[in-house]
């Protein structure tokens, strides 16, 4: 568990977010009293990652995977709550509805991250050393699913501890649910999962890239100043 330990202030920085608007949207008269929930749904696959690529058992690691896949497209579903607009109008010049706009904004893109960063935590993990292909597979099939996922939650009102409390209606449903509307739905989102997806990825790849040639310029820097002070 050291991973908590190293990276304590950044997890409960992230926690504190969380908790902040969750309290700021129970406080304030708003129409979307709703993603109390579903941003605390989001947050539960960052915890099921952090707690999967601390642990060091193989059980551990192997449980809070899968609940980890399961819960996942809960934070990406909450793109999907872009449709509540039409129950606020979508008239930008009335001022209270920039207020409108903003929580439930906010609310849909912290969700988002959360669940973008809980992947790229257990790619990090588990996809280390794999190189770029195996990345970007894993990508597009957690996309698939995701999408997949939210289809079921958006359209069949299923959850994902159904899973556990109603096995057969999930497997019911999963069977019935097969249609073009199905298809296109799960083929469009995906490929709009990918796209977001794919540009996190390789944009942290960057910022990354970057904080290492910066530390490599200072450590040169710091041995040349070193040997000039040898010599001298």
């Amino acid at each position: 568990m050291s991973l908590f330990k190293k990276n304590i202030n950044s997890i409960i920085m992230v926690h504190l977010v969380v908790g902040l608007f969750i309290a700021f949207v129970y406080l304030t008269p708003t129409h979307f009293e709703f993603l109390m929930w579903n941003v605390f749904l989001a947050l539960l696959p960052l915890d099921f990652a952090l707690i999967a690529i601390s642990s060091r058992l193989k059980v551990t690691q192997l449980s809070f995977s899968i609940l980890w896949l399961l819960f996942f497209p809960n934070t990406m579903y909450m793109i999907t709550d872009f449709i509540h607009l039409q129950y606020i109008s979508t008239a930008l010049d009335v001022r209270y509805q920039y207020f409108n706009y903003s929580v439930l904004a906010a609310g849909i893109f912290i969700g988002v991250f959360l669940g973008i960063l809980s992947l790229e935590l257990m790619m990090h993990r588990f996809l280390k050393k794999k190189g770029p292909w195996p990345s970007l597979i894993t990508l597009g099939i957690v996309s698939w699913l995701s999408s997949f996922g939210i289809y079921l939650g958006r359209f069949l009102r299923l959850n994902s501890w159904d899973v556990f409390t109603n096995f057969d209606m999930v497997v019911y449903y999963m069977k019935t649910s097969i249609s073009r509307h199905m298809f296109a739905f799960v083929g469009l989102f995906a490929l709009a999962q990918f796209a977001i997806l794919v540009a996190y990825h390789y944009g942290g790849r960057l910022l990354v890239h970057l904080a290492q040639q910066e530390q490599e310029e200072a450590n040169r820097a710091a041995n040349d100043q070193g040997s000039e002070i040898s010599e001298n």
